[in-house]
């Protein structure tokens, strides 16, 4: 984030506006030097909050991007998530599921990968999980898991996964960040994801009925499932 234009367009946008510093001050509670203070790009003395809300009050987003090493740290957010999925898949393929990392689809226009895609013979189940190691755009999120959800029972049935019972999941990093968004949208995602983290492994184990749950997976849970694979532990 670059202070100064930061502060050039906070500057432009209350001037489009027509309004004074001291009016949108004003407006947000907080005395007009914290708006100067931003305005001449000087962010490192004023409060996140109170930056966030000075901004808000214009209609201007402020986007905080954290970069470290080039691309290095997408690689680093791809291994948390590469870690969850081989978490999963371990689990998966002990509780006698077929399972299918990053199934890619293409069907008029509607094109997506589904990170886990999973069957269970016995019950007729499928099981479409979405794997996130942090909560930001949920709507695109939310959006993008119901096409799948229309789309990938339909396609895989050609392959004889013709369901009876239908799991959807979203499978989250237990971090504090997630779960704080998580209380911040509680009645959204209670609505969407009636069942939770103890709902959902036991769903795995006898998928009776069509399930919508929620799913936080500890760093712990990852790493001792990691010691147990390379131990080569038989866990039946």
């Amino acid at each position: 984030m670059n202070d100064l234009r930061v502060g050039r367009i906070i500057r432009a946008v209350r001037r489009r506006l027509r309004l004074t510093q001291q009016a949108v001050s004003d407006k947000v509670g907080i005395d007009r030097s914290v708006l100067s203070d931003l305005e001449n790009g000087r962010l490192e003395v004023v409060s996140l909050r109170a930056a966030r809300r000075l901004c808000g009050a214009l209609g201007i987003d402020l986007v905080i991007e954290a970069r470290w090493r080039g691309g290095a740290v997408d690689r680093l957010l791809d291994q948390g998530h590469a870690a969850i999925v081989e978490y999963l898949v371990d689990l998966l393929t002990r509780e006698r599921w077929i399972v299918e990392a990053e199934f890619t689809f293409n069907d008029y226009g509607d094109r997506g990968s589904v990170d886990l895609l999973a069957w269970q013979p016995g019950r007729r189940a499928l099981l479409i999980v979405e794997v996130k190691t942090s909560l930001t755009d949920l709507q695109a999120m939310l959006m993008s898991l119901s096409r799948k959800v229309r789309v990938v029972p339909r396609l895989v049935a050609a392959r004889g996964w013709r369901r009876d019972v239908l799991g959807r999941m979203l499978v989250v990093a237990g971090t504090t960040a997630n779960r704080s968004v998580v209380r911040s949208h509680q009645s959204l995602f209670d609505t969407t994801f009636p069942a939770g983290s103890r709902s959902a492994r036991a769903w795995l184990r006898d998928p009776a009925e069509d399930v919508s749950a929620l799913w936080f997976v500890s760093d712990e849970a990852v790493r001792h499932s990691k010691r147990r694979g390379r131990r080569g532990v038989d866990p039946t």
